[in-house]
């Protein structure tokens, strides 16, 4: 039995089992829909349908970001926080990054607005003050604190979850000085042990390495030196949930995984394939497109849901059993060998 992490233990007592990927919902990227009632208008991101059409089919979590609450991008996210076991909060340094994941489209539209770390407090106090027995999981304010040294990213983190002590912490690691464009596991590590105070850790898919194997590479030996350290955290992927490349993530030592490519994108038979194909997948190329946006995100929470009870059933082999991947499970399996014979960390993981 591998000894990797299989439980996070919120704050307030509850549990929820690892490994877990979290659809995110997130205005970046997304069209803007304006209501008219009378003289006053509101602008809304299209992806506040999504969130109302999903809310009866989330099974366990979400994410949502700061930002979007800030600007009134949702219409009443707070429904779809009920019966959550956790509920992922960005501190909205995703949506104020110009820059997309490596799996996104870039021919998407953007709302440049002004998002500081006291708007982030007005967020967090309004929180607070409704929803402060929920089982929220929030970021530190980590857009303000890129490039900064690793002792500063730390300090700062800490005077902001002091203010909210009923809530689980996530520290995102940023780049630690200018110039610099992924994390630095050497620069990291005289600070390592001072993560015990956070619940989770976390990096973004870009800044953990420059290509998917050196990302790899970084996320096993963070995780072998996080436990070195004694810090039991589980960590974090920001951005992806690409149902072949998260898995080599969990792999690697990752336990946590958000995105918005199950937005974007229509998973089949363990592949994201575009939103064209799909009604040719789905046998009916004369769908119509808004019906079969509504399929695909159905179903893509579904996979997501799947592929999540996949890799709890693969932790529980010891990383031996590979069927429980279905249509994939060659390819990861090949991967899987391929990571072991190249990153001599991982063995410490398994």
């Amino acid at each position: 039995m591998s000894s990797r992490l299989a439980r996070f233990s919120h704050r307030n007592g509850s549990t929820v089992d690892l490994p877990l990927l979290v659809p995110s919902f997130s205005s970046k990227g997304f069209g803007f829909v304006t209501e008219r009632k009378g003289k006053k208008t509101r602008t809304f991101s299209e992806t506040s349908d999504a969130l109302d059409a999903c809310r009866d089919l989330l099974a366990e979590s979400l994410l949502v970001s700061a930002y979007d609450l800030h600007h009134g991008f949702f219409q009443r996210p707070e429904r779809s926080f009920r019966g959550r076991s956790l509920i992922l909060l960005d501190s909205g340094g995703y949506e104020l990054n110009p820059d997309f994941d490596s799996s996104e489209p870039r021919t998407t539209e953007t709302r440049d607005l002004p998002f500081e770390v006291a708007d982030y407090h007005c967020v967090l106090e309004g929180l607070a003050a409704k929803h402060s027995d929920d089982p929220l999981l929030i970021a530190n304010f980590d857009w303000g604190t890129r490039n900064q040294p690793y002792e500063d990213q730390i300090a700062a983190a800490r005077k902001l979850f002091a203010r909210y002590p009923q809530w689980s912490r996530s520290f995102i690691l940023k780049p630690d000085s200018p110039g610099r464009s992924v994390v630095s596991v050497d620069n990291m590590a005289p600070f390592l042990s001072q993560l015990k105070q956070f619940d989770v850790v976390g990096l973004t898919e870009k800044e953990l390495g420059k290509n998917l194997l050196d990302r790899l590479r970084r996320l096993a030996r963070l995780r072998v030196e996080l436990t070195r350290a004694g810090v039991e955290a589980p960590i974090h992927i920001w951005g992806g949930l690409d149902p072949i490349v998260t898995p080599l993530y969990f792999f690697a030592g990752a336990d946590l995984f958000d995105g918005v490519s199950w937005l974007r994108y229509s998973y089949h038979e363990g592949l994201a394939v575009n939103r064209e194909a799909y009604a040719v997948l789905a046998s009916d190329i004369a769908l119509r497109h808004d019906h079969a946006v509504a399929l695909a995100l159905a179903e893509n929470l579904y996979a997501l849901e799947g592929l999540t009870n996949s890799l709890r059933a693969f932790l529980l082999s010891g990383f031996r059993n590979f069927s429980v991947f279905d249509h994939q499970r060659e390819v990861l399996e090949a991967a899987f060998q391929s990571m072991r014979a190249k990153i001599p960390e991982l063995e410490e993981l398994l």
